[in-house]
């Protein structure tokens, strides 16, 4: 078995020719590198051109093209098949599952595998409280959403059914088509405050996913409901020839669309590339993802006051693969920015490195505050991108936060350091590690300002000490 999946592994990654390439010439056809967005325009090209050899180039863009489906593959595989696991608790320092975890609602998560059949999700009625259920395919495309800005906080019935499903749906249900087999089923519910769980999780116990059949026979699949996230290492991505492994498989039991017919038959044909290229070519396509998001964040950076703020194909990427990838690394399983925009800050206004070395303010002035119809919030990270333990617990500073102190012109500045301020300054501390950190700015059920860029998140000023 293991042998024929490294034989189908080798075939993935094909040349496109025996000959030997040489430096600064690009060996496989533009159609293996997909679409740029603005961020990454002729980037990848002339990364990936620096490579020696039409093997070693065809492999490194079949590593690129896959990384976003093996991260999904990964994270997903944590998650019992075809059962819907809601956790009634805020994130925390020991959350593992996705990297950039949000501290402002419960997480509701599924992996179903629907070969078997269309499976139905029931949501109750939320009386108006923010929620959304988020469908990803296998390649990390969001391709439904199920949600108060969506389909409203009424009580609803969902079908999701797979690629060629030509079956009748019982009355009532609404179908949502998959693209693929593999579905990641990611669901939000805004939480207040800890005097809120009980009520969250009583809503959380009432979101169902069961077999069409069992459905339409009466009955009904409970969730298992946890009363705190389970610790879990962080999710590790394969290297070398298991990397390719993984990606053939996905590719045979989830084929991608079509327009990704012209890179996929790239990727296959020609000779095998040895063990020592699949090795080389993993090296190579994670230093170009990680080179194209310093990149990605330097464009964002220039426009949005030193902020990153991710481009309009995030979560819905077409044939932009490294961009793809780049959002696989950064924020997994993010929502599409009609749902959510998310400006990411990993320097500050002068392009500095946030370290907790040093003290930050962000100063909302009056009246500017992100503008939204659900809910904003700022949430500290760490270099691994996970939450940071800090003496207070607190994650995140937002417009349900209490306590928070104005100026007297109306203003709110966030104080982001590691040691506690003084005075008055404390009540507003977004606390930091002593080392490097990125902050991510959530903007949910965003207003038009947002989305066309009139309205940009308040920089991130160094504090003189």
């Amino acid at each position: 078995m293991r042998s024929r999946a490294l034989t189908a592994a080798l075939l993935l990654i094909a040349a496109v020719s025996g000959g030997t390439a040489q430096a600064a010439k690009l060996s496989v056809p533009t159609c293996a590198l997909g679409t740029s967005a603005a961020d990454l325009k002729g980037f990848y090209a002339k990364q990936l051109a620096k490579l020696h050899g039409a093997r070693l180039q065809a492999a490194t863009a079949a590593y690129v093209y896959g990384f976003a489906p093996v991260s999904i593959a990964q994270t997903t595989q944590r998650f019992p098949m075809n059962s819907l696991v809601s956790i009634a608790a805020l994130t925390n320092p020991q959350s593992r599952t996705v990297v950039l975890p949000n501290h402002d609602t419960t997480y509701t998560v599924a992996r179903l595998q629907l070969y078997p059949g269309p499976r139905v999700l029931d949501v109750p009625n939320t009386r108006g409280r923010y929620y959304v259920i988020q469908f990803l395919d296998a390649y990390s495309n969001t391709f439904a959403y199920v949600g108060r800005r969506t389909t409203g906080t009424g009580a609803g019935s969902y079908a999701i059914v797979p690629p060629g499903f030509k079956g009748s749906l019982p009355a009532g249900v609404k179908r949502i088509q998959s693209p693929t087999n593999l579905v990641w089923v990611l669901g939000r519910t805004l939480v207040q405050d800890e005097a809120d769980m009980p009520a969250v999780a009583a809503l959380m116990a009432q979101y169902r996913i069961t077999p069409l059949d069992s459905w339409t026979a009466g009955q009904r699949a409970n969730p298992l409901l946890l009363s705190s996230f389970p610790v879990q290492p962080p999710v590790v991505i394969p290297t070398g020839a298991a990397f390719f492994a993984q990606l053939s498989a996905i590719l045979e039991s989830d084929p991608p669309p079509g327009h990704d017919a012209c890179a996929v038959k790239t990727f296959r044909q020609g000779a095998a590339a040895s063990g020592s290229t699949l090795v080389s070519a993993a090296r190579a396509g994670a230093r170009i993802i990680a080179r194209a998001e310093r990149r990605a964040d330097r464009f964002g950076a220039s426009r949005y006051n030193g902020w990153l703020n991710p481009g309009p194909y995030i979560g819905d990427y077409g044939r932009n693969y490294l961009g793809r990838a780049v959002i696989a690394t950064e924020a997994l399983g993010a929502n599409t920015r009609r749902e959510t925009v998310y400006p990411l800050a990993v320097d500050d206004v002068d392009g500095r490195p946030l370290s907790g070395r040093h003290g930050y303010a962000i100063r909302f002035p009056k009246g500017k505050l992100p503008p939204n119809s659900a809910f904003w919030s700022v949430t500290m990270y760490g270099k691994d991108r996970y939450l940071v333990a800090n003496p207070i617990d607190r994650y995140a500073i937002g417009d349900r936060t209490r306590g928070l102190r104005r100026g007297k012109d109306g203003s709110l500045t966030i104080y982001v350091q590691h040691a506690r301020p003084k005075g008055a300054r404390a009540a507003n501390w977004l606390p930091a590690p002593t080392g490097s950190f990125r902050l991510a700015m959530r903007i949910y059920e965003p207003r038009r300002s947002v989305l066309t860029g009139r309205w940009k998140p308040p920089p991130v000023v160094r504090l003189h000490s």
